[in-house]
């Protein structure tokens, strides 16, 4: 049983017939409004890894996830071909960083990043806050629903149904909400955090800012790193990798070459392509540096020049 709970701590969640899974303990004020619409009295917000839905508890019915806890269950279960969903989810809770980088990554998921850093501000959410307070005392984020689709159809399948039996406490996607995530996917213009201001042109610096993002997480998940990746580093790097394919064909470009110059982006694909061990991920870098032929060609030319000044 879980006592004295604060945001961001790590719990294991019994829902129905599932197997106690692993989750954090999420502040409300963060949720989205369809989420926080369906909170309970006494009971704290939590949200599960690998799996995009939310659940409201009583903290006695949840279970501290501690490290050697997580530890033993991979130990056992790990190499194990059944409860692969379950796995991934113990290996998601081990890679656990930080509340403020678990809350922007699933974000960027559920495609509110905007959303998010309206309600956020420059502030750095940390751990351990009460998590009874409420969108109403905090006057923090104001959200719109949009469903993750990160986790597997069959699991999420068994969540609707399991949903059915418990009065909607589990959220799923409604009609509505499907159909507003395939418009929006179909939109040729997509913004690379998944969003585009329809008013106006995309900012110029933000173009930079997540250049330089992707930069940085790329770099620290495959490149500049002594051990292997852990799965949960090459499936993120893997959808960074699709957003910059999504947006190649902008007009005007989202990664144009002002975006390269700052970030050096490219520069990180080039030694991904050139390292074996990360075949895996060419295909992909390839074809984006291919699409951006020309920036590089005129990157190459700006430090020639540059360079033959030096010199001189």
């Amino acid at each position: 049983m879980a006592k004295g709970l604060k945001t961001g701590d790590l719990v294991l969640c019994k829902v129905g017939s599932f197997p106690p899974w692993p989750a954090v303990v999420y502040p409300q004020r963060l949720l989205r409004k369809d989420v926080y619409r369906k909170r309970r009295p006494n009971c704290v917000a939590v949200c599960f890894f690998n799996d995009p839905t939310y659940y409201w508890e009583q903290p006695h019915r949840l279970t501290t996830l501690e490290s050697s806890v997580i530890e033993t269950f991979l130990s056992q279960n790990g190499r194990g071909k059944s409860q692969q969903d379950l796995v991934e989810a113990y290996r998601q809770a081990q890679d656990f960083g930080s509340l403020n980088d678990f809350i922007v990554n699933r974000a960027m998921e559920e495609d509110r990043m905007d959303e998010l850093k309206r309600g956020m501000g420059k502030e750095h959410i940390e751990s351990g806050e009460d998590p009874f307070q409420s969108k109403d005392i905090t006057k923090k984020v104001k959200s719109t629903p949009s469903p993750s689709s990160s986790a597997s159809p069959t699991l999420k399948s068994r969540r609707k149904r399991l949903r059915d039996s418990e009065d909607g406490n589990i959220h799923e996607d409604s009609d509505e909400d499907k159909a507003t995530r395939k418009a929006h996917y179909k939109r040729k213009q997509a913004h690379v955090d998944g969003h585009r201001d329809k008013n106006h042109g995309l900012d110029p610096s933000r173009k930079i800012e997540i250049s330089l993002l992707f930069r940085r997480k790329l770099q620290k998940n495959l490149v500049q790193r002594e051990d292997l990746p852990t799965d949960a580093e090459i499936a993120e790097s893997h959808k960074m990798l699709s957003r910059i394919l999504e947006n190649l064909d902008n007009d005007p470009p989202y990664f144009d070459i002002e975006a390269l110059r700052q970030s050096k982006l490219h520069k990180l694909l080039k030694v991904i392509v050139n390292d074996p061990d990360l075949e895996e991920f060419h295909p992909a870098s390839k074809q984006i540096l291919v699409n951006w032929s020309d920036y590089i060609a005129e990157l190459k030319a700006e430090k020639a020049l540059q360079e033959g000044q030096d010199i001189n």
